[in-house]
């Protein structure tokens, strides 16, 4: 007797006992040769039964490996790219997405925009809108310009990242920037361009940027002036400090609360630092105005009048400074740092974002956001402070280089290493939209007209589109936690706050309106403004060859002849392979019903596993 031990993917291992034998044979081990084997896991069902090590499908092991990277680099692939990437490797995949050419939302936007006037033309040869011959691109244009780059564009992960910012820069159209579609494309290509950048550029691109100007009202704030009672605005000024580098409380590198002797938080700043940062941001104004009836000429004299902000003004130049605006003298900073006596407004600028870019807090603060928003809601503080020190220090002596925190966060062994899946405290939930753009991603969605504009309507349905939050804070708080096991254990489930009964029971019944109903495939007929009573951006401007499907030809394949294996598959390419066997089970025996059609059988266990808590939850 022989004992074998075999390490095969994520610590699995087992024993295999067999008779010793003299001659050769042609039995082997593995790939379906399961005879007199006996097979042990450490795992408790996650990664499946023991014996599918060695039966053949646990062969697959590196597609699931791939597949779970993808869903925490990616908002979704489909299987052939799943496949690669197991040849490939994780960290030559990262490398090559860096280096990719960028797209352009703004480009897209207007694309989209000239579009559908020239459509609106066509149709009626005429553009009423409230009796005004001029457009406002609105920000149904912007909508339609994200889903179509997140369809078309190659470059899977810089798109996830810039998605991911969108969540910590906040600005939202759920404003008056629903009327400036154009503005809204070109806050997200500084988040898209600056992904795998330096996160200081970054920060000072976000700054002067009109969109995020208009949102936390930096843009047209005016200086002190006691006479008539004016102070600056301080909205930019403590969200900066609070959401976008420092957060409230004094961190250590590994993101744990720094406390006085009394076990009190001690906090990053008060009012009065607030105070001196909203100095520090007043006298930005817009470069360029649009709108006709405006005399730029008068910028200084209709300083701060109602026209002088979106969507009246070029949201797509950077704000400019006057400096008869801005308020003069020494701002105070943070830990005894100062501005210049005589420095210019973008001086001041410069100083007080540096200021707050080399505080001790923004990497461990950063860093975490980035680790939630990507792989996991309560990643540990050692993997905080991993991450953080590459924030710290690239390997080269550069701070804040984002491309190589992405990598760090996910090659980072509690990202990678399955031991982690099993972890009460380890995943996060897969957020609405995600779920969504997933579906289409996964089974290569389509249509003839090559215009993916109008998909992301089904997104919205469900919660949630990207840069539509009704607060500054993002859709969910990072510390948020649901009462119950999750708050009694000390741990936060961000994505939890967008989950409510309602919420939930619509999100099961467009899951099956998607692949059972008819909803998904509708068509919208294009209307006059004056019958339909409100401004034409609004409709959904489809003809038949804009209308979407889904190819689900190589799971029909295989429901017709092996069910398990359908199931397996699309937990693969959804799920990362991480649902239980237990799951896999019962939604294989519901579906492996004689008669039913195999198309039937897969949209059946589509829909299960979709509405399924082993999904929903990313692990």
């Amino acid at each position: 007797m022989k004992k074998v031990w075999v390490l095969y993917g994520c610590f699995l291992f087992f024993t295999a006992n067999s008779s010793a034998q003299t001659s050769p044979h042609s039995d082997y081990l593995g790939a379906g040769h399961t005879t007199g084997i006996s097979v042990t896991t450490s795992g408790t069902g996650l990664l499946g039964e023991g014996v599918n090590t060695i039966n053949g499908s646990g062969l697959d092991q590196q597609f699931r490996d791939a597949a779970r990277f993808f869903g925490q680099a990616t908002t979704g692939v489909n299987y052939a790219q799943i496949e690669e990437l197991s040849e490939q490797g994780f960290e030559n995949w990262i490398d090559a997405q860096v280096l990719l050419p960028e797209m352009s939302y703004l480009d897209t936007s207007r694309m989209v925009w000239d579009h559908f006037v020239q459509a609106y033309y066509d149709e009626w040869g005429e553009i009423i809108i409230n009796g005004n011959e001029d457009i406002f691109p609105a920000s149904f244009y912007w909508r339609m310009a994200w889903w179509n780059n997140a369809m078309n564009g190659e470059d899977l992960l810089r798109q996830k990242v810039a998605l991911s910012l969108s969540e910590i820069l906040v600005i939202s159209e759920d404003s008056r920037l629903q009327s400036d579609a154009f503005g809204l494309a070109s806050y997200y290509d500084v988040l898209y361009s600056n992904a795998f950048g330096n996160y200081r550029d970054l920060l000072e691109e976000v700054t002067y940027h009109p969109a995020m100007g208009y949102y936390l009202s930096s843009i047209n704030n005016a200086p002190t002036n006691e006479e008539e009672n004016i102070h600056p605005d301080e909205n930019f000024a403590r969200e900066v400090m609070q959401l976008f580098t420092i957060g409230l409380y004094e961190l250590e590198l590994d993101g744990t609360i720094v406390t006085d002797e009394a076990g009190v938080p001690i906090p990053t700043y008060n009012n009065s630092d607030i105070g001196e940062f909203a100095r520090v941001f007043t006298g930005l104004g817009p470069a360029q105005y649009w709108a006709p009836w405006v005399d730029y000429s008068e910028e200084i004299v209709q300083w701060g009048v109602w026209y002088n902000t979106v969507p009246h003004i070029n949201s797509t130049m950077p704000m400019v400074m006057f400096e008869g605006w801005h308020e003069e003298g020494v701002k105070h900073l943070l830990n005894g740092s100062e501005t210049y006596n005589v420095a210019t407004g973008s001086e001041d600028i410069s100083k007080a974002l540096d200021n707050l870019f080399y505080h001790s807090n923004t990497a461990p603060f950063v860093s975490k956001l980035l680790i939630q928003r990507m792989v996991k809601s309560n990643p540990s503080p050692e993997y905080i402070e991993r991450v953080a020190s590459v924030f710290v220090n690239n390997g080269t002596g550069v701070r804040g280089d984002l491309a190589a925190v992405v990598k760090a966060i996910l090659l980072d062994d509690e990202a990678r290493h399955c031991s982690w899946i099993e972890d009460a405290a380890s995943g996060k939930m897969r957020e609405p939209m995600m779920r969504y753009i997933q579906i289409l991603k996964a089974f290569d969605a389509t249509n003839q007209s090559g215009k993916m504009w109008s998909v992301g309507w089904l997104a919205d349905e469900m919660g949630q589109h990207p840069m539509a939050s009704s607060s500054v804070f993002n859709f969910f708080l990072p510390s948020y936690a649901p009462s119950g096991p999750v708050s009694d254990s000390s741990l936060v489930a961000p994505e939890f706050e967008l989950l409510n009964s309602a919420m939930a029971i619509k999100y099961i019944n467009l899951i099956s309106d998607m692949f059972f109903g008819e909803i998904y495939m509708e068509s919208v007929t294009m209307a006059h403004p004056d019958e339909i009573g409100y401004p034409w951006w609004d409709m959904a401007f489809e003809s038949p060859e804009d209308q979407v499907s889904l190819n689900f030809d190589d799971e029909i394949i295989l429901a017709s002849t092996d069910t398990h294996a359908m199931v397996d598959r699309l937990n693969i390419l959804l799920a990362g392979g991480t649902m239980t066997s237990e799951t896999l089970d019962e939604i294989s025996e519901l579906v492996d019903v004689e008669g039913l059609d195999p198309s039937d059988r897969v949209k059946i266990s589509l829909y299960l596993l979709l509405i399924s808590p082993d999904y929903i939850i990313q692990k």
